[in-house]
C-alpha cells in the first residue's frame, strides 16, 4: 500500500485505566512516517490529556452530552470522510459500538479493528449486551486484538465466529521508564517516609478497591506472614469503594502498624522499588494486568492468583509464584515463601525483567500493531483493485 496509512484510534475516554494507558502509549508509538495518526474521544474524562504527543497525534475531544447523544458520532462520521480514514481502531465495548455506527454514516469505508480488553464480564447486564449487540457488531471487525492467550481461547469459545479473527497482541509498558536502578533512590525514600525499616520485608498491591480485586483475602493471607515475621509490611496503592472497609477490616486484625494505605499514584516506580514482591489476589475479572507487567519491568517478582492471562507472564518458578483463586492459605504461604528466600526473589525479579523486554514491551505491542494494521490495509487496497 503506497503512502501513510490513516488510523483513527477511538476510546471512550482518557481515564487512568490500562485500555486507555495502552491505547496512549500505541497511538504515541506507532512511526510517523508509516501512519497518520488520530485520537477520538467521547467522555468528558480526560485525565492523561498531558500525555498525548500532539507533534505527532491529532487529538479530537467530542464529549457526549447525554447518554443518547449522537453528536460525537457524527463528528466521528465526518473524520471518517474527511481524513479518507483507512483504519478505525476502537477500544472497549461502547467504543466499538460509536466507530461502527459512524463508519455506517459514512461515504468513505474504512476498515475496522476492535482491540479486546476485557474477559469475563463484571454483571449480566454486560453480558447481555454482548449477546444481544456487541457479538454482532464484532462478525463486522475485519480483526480483534486479544491481549493475551487465555483471552482469545475464552472468546472463541463463547463466540465460535471469531475463530479466524482474532490476533493475540500482548499489552506492553515502557521497559526503559520501568528501570529499577532510576527509581532505587526513590524506593528507598517512600520507605522513609512511611516509616517502613530498611531490612522489612515488603509486599505490595497496585489494585482499585473493588470486590473482584481480592484485598480482602491478601489481608487474611498477610495476617499470617506477619504472624511469622513482625517485621513484615504490606503496602497497597489504589482507591475505591471498599478501601475504608478495608483500611477497618486491617484494623480488626490488628494490621494496622503493618499494613498501609497510600491511595492514588500519579507513579507506582518508587513503590516497587521499595518493595520486595508484589501481589495480585484477584478472584475474577483479570485479563493480563498493567500492573503486572510494571512490576516485573522493575524486577519485582509477583505472587499472583492464576485467573485470566496471569500464567503466561507469571511463569512459575522463574517470575513468582501462582496460586489458586480464592486460597487463602495457598497466598499465605506463596509469601512467606518469597519472603524467606531473598536470592531466589532476585533470581525472579531479573527473570520477569528480561521477559517484559523480550516480549511484553510497548515497543513489541506497537510493532505487532504495526504489521496487523499493514496487513489489514494492503487486503482492502486489493479488494479496491479487484
Amino acid at each position: 500500500m503506497k503512502g501513510k496509512i490513516r488510523a483513527i484510534f477511538v476510546l471512550p475516554s482518557l481515564k487512568r485505566g490500562g485500555a486507555e494507558v495502552q491505547v496512549l502509549n500505541l497511538v504515541n508509538n506507532l512511526d510517523p512516517i508509516r501512519f497518520d495518526k488520530h485520537l477520538f474521544v467521547f467522555e468528558r474524562q480526560v485525565d492523561q490529556i498531558d500525555r498525548i504527543d500532539r507533534a505527532q497525534v491529532r487529538f479530537h475531544h467530542h464529549p457526549r452530552r447525554h447518554k443518547f447523544d449522537l453528536a460525537p458520532i457524527m463528528q466521528l462520521a465526518r473524520l471518517i470522510e474527511e481524513q479518507r480514514i483507512d483504519i478505525v481502531h476502537c477500544s472497549l465495548q461502547i467504543a466499538l459500538f460509536v466507530g461502527w455506527l459512524a463508519i455506517c454514516l459514512a461515504k468513505h469505508k474504512p476498515r475496522l479493528v476492535l482491540a479486546l480488553h476485557t474477559t469475563v464480564n463484571h454483571n449480566r447486564r454486560d453480558e447481555w449486551f454482548n449477546k444481544l449487540l456487541y457479538q454482532w457488531l464484532m462478525r463486522s471487525c475485519d480483526r480483534i486484538i486479544c491481549v493475551c492467550k487465555a483471552q482469545e481461547s475464552y472468546w472463541q469459545g463463547k463466540y465460535p465466529f471469531l475463530r479466524g479473527r482474532t490476533t493475540v497482541i500482548y499489552n506492553g509498558v515502557d521497559a526503559e521508564w520501568f528501570d529499577p536502578d532510576k527509581a532505587r533512590i526513590a524506593g528507598a525514600q517512600l520507605r522513609e517516609r512511611y516509616g517502613v525499616p530498611a531490612d522489612a520485608f515488603v509486599a505490595c498491591c497496585i489494585a482499585g478497591f473493588r470486590p473482584e480485586k481480592g484485598h480482602g483475602h491478601l489481608l487474611q493471607a498477610f495476617k499470617q506472614v506477619v504472624s511469622n515475621c513482625p517485621n513484615a509490611y504490606l503496602l497497597l496503592a489504589g482507591d475505591g469503594v471498599l478501601r475504608k472497609e478495608m483500611e477497618l477490616l486491617a484494623a480488626e486484625a490488628g494490621l494496622s502498624r503493618h499494613v498501609i494505605f497510600l491511595g492514588l499514584l500519579s507513579d507506582v516506580r518508587p513503590l516497587l522499588a521499595a518493595s520486595d514482591v508484589s501481589v495480585i489476589a484477584s478472584t475474577a475479572v483479570e485479563t493480563f494486568s498493567i500492573a503486572m507487567l510494571e512490576s516485573l519491568a522493575m524486577g519485582v517478582p509477583m505472587v499472583a492468583t492464576d485467573i485470566g492471562g496471569t500464567a503466561e507472564a507469571i511463569r512459575e518458578p522463574h517470575t513468582g509464584l501462582l496460586v489458586p483463586a480464592d486460597d487463602v492459605e495457598r497466598l499465605a504461604g506463596a509469601l512467606e515463601r518469597m519472603r524467606s528466600v531473598p536470592r531466589a526473589r532476585h533470581t525472579m525479579g531479573e527473570a520477569g525483567r528480561g521477559l517484559v523486554m523480550r516480549e511484553f514491551s510497548s515497543a513489541t505491542m506497537t510493532d505487532a500493531t504495526a504489521r496487523l494494521f499493514e496487513e489489514v490495509a494492503t487486503a482492502s487496497a486489493q479488494e479496491i483493485v479487484r
